[in-house]
C-alpha cells in the first residue's frame, strides 16, 4: 500500500468517525461502564428564562404553556427576556397577569448572551432553566429536570427537542437530531455530555459564568460547568416540542451560524482537550465537536485523493462512483428531485457539511455572529 492510499483510508475513517465510529464506540463503552447519578424529589427555587426577539406569534402560547407547569407556584419565577423586540411581544407579555411572570425588556438589541448576563444575577432561582419562545413543555418537565439536581455532582441538565410538522402534526425529528440525542446520552452515562439543547436545559445558578457577546450559550455554559468540576448530563425523559424550521435557506443559514459560533467556542476553549485535566470529557469534546467540524475537510480530501487513484483498482473506482452518487443525490434533492429516507440523508448531510465548511472558514477569517433574527 502506497502512502497516498494510506492517507485515503485515513481520510475515509475520519470522514465517518464523528457520525458513526464515535457513537458506536460510546455505545460499547456504555455497556461496560455506567456512572449513574442519584435522582430524587427536589424542589429548589427555579427561574425559567424565555429568550425572545419579536416572538408575537408564539409568546402567548408559550406563556400559557409555562404557567401550566406542575411546580409549586411559590418556588418558580418565569422571566421573558426580550432583546429589543419591536413587534407586540412586550405588549402581549405585559397583559398576562401572574405573580410568577415578569418581563425584562431591553430597548436595544444586545444579543442573547448579553441579555442573559444582565438577567441571571437578578433572578431568584437556585436553578436556571433556559428555553425558547416556540418550545413547548409537558406539565411535568420541570419536576423531571429538578430530580437530576438532587445529586450535588450534577451542574447542568439538558433535554432534547422533538420536532413536528405544524401542518400535519406529524413528528419530523430527523436522523441528525436523533444521533445527537443518542451520542449525548452515551456521553452522559460515561461522564458528561458535550453541549446542551438550547431549547431546554438547566444549570445551577452559582455555576453560571458571564458570557462573551459571541458565545453560543448552550455550548459555552456547559463547558463552564465542566471547568468547575461538575457533570453535565442529558436526561432522555426531558424534552420540548417545537415546529421544524421551514425552508432550505433558513435551515442552511441557521447551520452556518451554529457552525461559526461553535468553531469560535472551540477556539476559545481549546484547553478543555487536555485529557490529563479533564479526562474522558476531553476525548468526547475532540471526537464530538472538533472532528465533526473538520469533517468537510476530510470529505474533500477523500474525494480529491480518490480522483487521483481511482484507476489503480476497481475498489477505488467504486468508492469514487459512490461518493459522486451520494453528493449528486443530495444536490438534486435540493431541487425536489427524488424521495425517500436515503435521499433525505444525502440532502441533509450535504447541507450540514457545507455549513460546517463555511462556518470554519468564517471563524478563520475573523467573522463572528453576535446578533441574529430567528426564522420561524
Amino acid at each position: 500500500m502506497t502512502k497516498i492510499e494510506l492517507i485515503f483510508i485515513m481520510a475515509i475513517f475520519f470522514s465517518v468517525y464523528s457520525y458513526i465510529v464515535f457513537p458506536v464506540l460510546l455505545s460499547g463503552l456504555g455497556k461496560l461502564y455506567n456512572r449513574v447519578w442519584k435522582t430524587g424529589d427536589y424542589f429548589p427555587i427555579v427561574t425559567m428564562i424565555i429568550s425572545a426577539y419579536n416572538e408575537e406569534r408564539d409568546i402567548e402560547e408559550k406563556l400559557k404553556n409555562s404557567l401550566l407547569l406542575d411546580y409549586p407556584e411559590d418556588r418558580i419565577e418565569i422571566i421573558v427576556c426580550s432583546d429589543g423586540s419591536t413587534d407586540r411581544t412586550n405588549e402581549i407579555v405585559a397583559k398576562i397577569k401572574d405573580k410568577r411572570l415578569s418581563l425584562k425588556a431591553f430597548p436595544d438589541r444586545l444579543g442573547k448572551t448579553i441579555c442573559l448576563n444582565k438577567v441571571i444575577p437578578e433572578s431568584k432561582g437556585e436553578i436556571i432553566i433556559f428555553t425558547d419562545a416556540n418550545s413547548m413543555l409537558a406539565p411535568d418537565m420541570v419536576l423531571k429536570l429538578m430530580r437530576n439536581f438532587y445529586d450535588p455532582i450534577i451542574g447542568a441538565v439538558s433535554g432534547w427537542t422533538q420536532y413536528y410538522n405544524p401542518e400535519s402534526g406529524e413528528e419530523t425529528t430527523g436522523i441528525y437530531a436523533r444521533l445527537e440525542k443518542r451520542t449525548k446520552l452515551y456521553e452522559s452515562k460515561l461522564s458528561s455530555c458535550v453541549g446542551a439543547d438550547g431549547a431546554i436545559f438547566a444549570i445551577r445558578k452559582d455555576l453560571y459564568v458571564p458570557l462573551a457577546a459571541n458565545d453560543i450559550n448552550d455550548f459555552i455554559i456547559p463547558l463552564n460547568v465542566i471547568r468547575q468540576r461538575k457533570r453535565v448530563v442529558l436526561d432522555e425523559n426531558i424534552f420540548c416540542v417545537e415546529p421544524i424550521t421551514k425552508g432550505l435557506k433558513n435551515v442552511f443559514t441557521r447551520q452556518i451560524r451554529i457552525s461559526t459560533r461553535t468553531a469560535w467556542a472551540i477556539r476559545h476553549n481549546i484547553s478543555l482537550v487536555n485529557v490529563f485535566k479533564y479526562g474522558s470529557f476531553s476525548f468526547f469534546l475532540f471526537s464530538h465537536k472538533i472532528l465533526r467540524l473538520l469533517t468537510p475537510f476530510f470529505l474533500l480530501a477523500t474525494l480529491i485523493i480518490n480522483i487521483f487513484i481511482f484507476q489503480r483498482s476497481s475498489v477505488y473506482t467504486a468508492t469514487l462512483v459512490g461518493q459522486l452518487l451520494f453528493w449528486l443525490t443530495g444536490f438534486l434533492a435540493l431541487f425536489g428531485v427524488g424521495r425517500g429516507r436515503v435521499v433525505s440523508i444525502c440532502e441533509y448531510f450535504l447541507i450540514t457539511v457545507s455549513a460546517q465548511f463555511i462556518g470554519c472558514l468564517r471563524m478563520v477569517f475573523g467573522i463572528e455572529d453576535v446578533i441574529w433574527t430567528p426564522k420561524r
